[in-house]
């Protein structure tokens, strides 16, 4: 199943050689299939799924791009890290139980910034949810790859290769 994604991934890599490595090129491949996931997840959310403006959850009420918020996470989390994990940073020699900790550490930071910069757009400037929704993601997703790059995946270096990957 691994090969088959990465063909699939690799075979639309050769246009963009010159400009990024293989590596990179598959990390923004999964990342870019995981915000789509992540966007159409928010937009169904708050489409079709909470149709008023605010929705009870146990004892709190929230508006209804928090929560479709929400249900974009619980969706895209797993999806993202099964992806970075068996796809991506294959070669990592961090134990799984620490790979999935610090993903989900770098998930709640997100969740967090994403909160506060979807409140500012939606509530503070005017800008329709779903819009909104893009921008912030787009802004928190080189903050999401150097973090898994660096820490969440990490691996040593080794010899000569000074951590050159695929």
């Amino acid at each position: 199943m691994r090969k088959a994604i990465l063909a699939f991934i690799d075979f639309f890599y050769p246009p963009f050689r010159r400009f990024v490595s293989l590596h990179n090129f598959r990390y923004l491949a999964t990342g870019g299939s995981t915000f789509v996931l992540g966007l159409v997840m928010f937009w169904v959310a708050y489409n079709y799924i909470f149709l008023t403006e605010e929705v009870k959850v146990l004892f709190f009420t929230l508006k209804r791009n928090t929560v479709s918020l929400a249900v974009e996470f619980v969706v895209v989390i797993p999806y993202s890290f099964i992806l970075n994990k068996y796809l991506i940073f294959t070669h990592s020699e961090v134990k799984s139980r620490t790979q999935l900790f610090r993903f989900i550490n770098l998930q709640f930071i997100n969740m967090l910034l994403n909160y506060v910069l979807l409140k500012f757009f939606v509530e503070i400037m005017g800008i329709y949810p779903t819009v909104s929704r893009l921008v912030v993601q787009v802004g928190i997703a080189l903050f999401s790859y150097l973090y898994q790059h660096y820490f969440t995946f990490s691996v040593k270096k080794i010899g000569g290769n000074k951590g050159k990957k695929n």
